[in-house]
Order: structure tokens, then C-alpha cells, then sequence
């Protein structure tokens, strides 16, 4: 095996310090809202705060507009079954597992690679990024807000108001529990979440995305131009899906995921594909399977 992997290493200085930095001003512009983005009680900075008044708007449109219109009662489905505790993260590791093996499948991309290796790529994927993952959202939940509350609790226990518009626990807000009562009554959906901060699910679903969509990048030299581009839409298309379903349910505001879930993502995947960071654990990963073979085959 080459020392260094073109698809997994490419050690880029500036391209490093630029998605550190985004990431950085993500966190920095939230962390200007002081007490108010992570409490979201009302007082006067919430007239000043962009974040909140981006993280209302985003919960008007997709809470009130999309669950309450009855030509949308489909979607809203969809959006409780991705939702379910047990059912839902089936389903989305599933479609995630399935949508990797499509790609990876392909001959054109980690091209020359062998069945083990694409494998021990999945699984540096899984590890790192659920590592890399969990520790931030502890380091930025211990020391930037441990205990945000979502839309739901907010919108069910407080009033919250924008502009003197005035939105009540007693209002036409939606949430998917109650609009299919059987999900309540089983305790499928998750809706409600008293740290919010930030969108863990989110940072999943974007460091799967980002891994995904650079080993396509830096294949596409061998690539179509039509095939590198739906590769590139399908694997975006599932990570937006699954991360809005959040926001629909009322579990998160849109600040959990961009402002925290993104900027968590580009500083895992930086480091991971600028650094040789991620391609020692895949090389690692694929030895620990080549040995386990190896061994097996000696078994009688």
C-alpha cells in the first residue's frame, strides 16, 4: 500500500486554516448572543440577535407552514418516521450504509482499492467521525451551553416574542406528536430535547457528508462529469433530509445545526482529510482486517 492515499490525504495548509476559521466564526457569531441564544428567554437582546431571529423564522417556516397545511400531511410522515427513536435511526443508517455501498461500489472511485480497504474506509468514517463528533459536542456543551431548550419545550412552557409579536405555548404551533397521536402515545418521536445545543445529529449527518463528497472529489478524475454530480446530489440530498427533520419536529433550532452541528463537522473533517490524521486510522483499520483474514485462513 502507498504511503499516502490521494483519495483520503492531500495535506492543504490553506485549505485547513480556512474551514478552522469558518468553523470558528460560526461558533463566534452564536457566542455574541450571550446568555440569550442558549437560555432563549425574552429580553432585550432578542430584538438585536440575528441568530435568534434566524432560528424563528426557520421554526415558523418549517413547524407552523409545513405540518399545518393538510397537502403536506405526507410529508409530515415521512418527517415523523425519520423522527422515531427506533425505527427512524434505522432507517437513516440504513439509507446512509446504502448510499456509501453505491458509491464505493463504483470502480472509478478509491479506484485499484480492494473490498477491505473501501471497507476500512466506512469504518474510519464511523470511528473518527463519531469520536471526533462527541468530543466537541461535550467540550461545546459543557462550556458554551449545557442546557438549551429546543422549539418544543419553548414554544410548550414560555412565550417567546419577536418584533411584539407574541407566540404563546397556547398557539397553533405544531408538533408532530400531536399531530399523530399514536407517535405520542408510544414515545416514538424525538421532539423534545432540554440541551438542544448543539445538532448533534446534524454533525453526523455533515461529516458523513463531507468525507463523502471529498473521496468523490479527488476521484473525479476518473469520474463522469453527470456521474460525479449525482454522486454529489444524492449524498447531500439524504444529509439535508435528515438533518431539516430535526428542525420540523421542534427538537432543534436552525442554530443547533448550522452554527454547531456544521462547525463541528468542518473542523473534524479538516483535520481528518488535510492531516494524515484520517488516513492512519483507515490504514490501521484495514490491517487489523488483512490480519484477521490472514488468521482465519489458517484455522484448519
Amino acid at each position: 500500500m502507498p504511503s499516502n492515499i490521494s483519495e483520503l490525504y492531500q495535506f492543504n495548509i490553506k485549505r485547513l486554516v480556512i474551514f478552522l476559521v469558518l468553523a470558528l466564526i460560526l461558533v463566534g457569531s452564536w457566542c455574541l448572543c450571550g446568555s440569550q441564544c442558549c437560555t432563549f428567554k425574552h429580553d432585550h437582546s432578542l430584538q438585536t440577535s440575528i441568530w435568534n431571529r434566524i432560528d424563528l423564522i426557520a421554526f415558523r417556516f418549517f413547524n407552523q407552514w409545513l405540518l399545518t397545511q393538510e397537502n403536506h400531511t405526507l410529508i409530515a410522515r415521512i418527517f415523523v418516521t425519520i423522527n422515531s427513536v427506533v425505527i427512524g435511526e434505522l432507517i437513516v443508517n440504513l439509507i446512509l450504509l446504502a448510499v456509501t455501498y453505491f458509491i464505493f461500489s463504483s470502480k472509478y472511485v478509491l479506484q485499484n482499492r480492494t473490498r477491505a480497504f473501501k471497507l476500512s474506509v466506512l469504518l474510519a468514517i464511523i470511528i473518527y467521525g463519531m469520536a471526533g463528533q462527541m468530543l466537541l459536542s461535550k467540550l461545546s456543551r459543557d462550556y458554551l451551553c449545557p442546557k438549551r431548550p429546543s422549539p418544543s419545550v419553548v414554544f410548550r412552557f414560555s412565550t417567546v416574542s419577536l418584533e411584539n409579536q407574541a407566540i404563546s405555548s397556547s398557539s397553533s404551533s405544531f408538533t408532530m406528536d400531536r399531530l399523530f397521536e399514536e407517535a405520542k402515545k408510544r414515545d416514538l418521536v424525538k421532539e423534545i430535547a432540554h440541551d438542544s445545543w448543539p445538532g448533534e445529529h446534524a454533525a453526523t449527518n455533515l461529516i458523513w457528508s463531507l468525507f463523502m463528497s471529498t473521496i468523490i472529489s479527488r476521484s473525479s478524475k476518473s469520474l463522469s462529469q453527470v456521474k460525479c454530480f449525482f454522486m454529489h446530489t444524492i449524498v447531500w440530498f439524504f444529509a439535508i433530509l435528515f438533518s431539516i427533520a430535526r428542525l420540523v419536529s421542534g427538537a432543534h433550532w436552525l442554530s443547533d445545526c448550522l452554527a454547531g452541528g456544521f462547525s463541528e463537522a468542518l473542523i473534524v473533517v479538516a483535520i481528518g482529510i488535510y492531516t494524515p490524521v484520517f488516513q492512519i486510522i483507515t490504514k490501521v483499520i484495514h490491517k487489523l482486517i488483512n490480519r484477521s483474514d490472514s488468521d482465519g485462513k489458517k484455522l484448519p
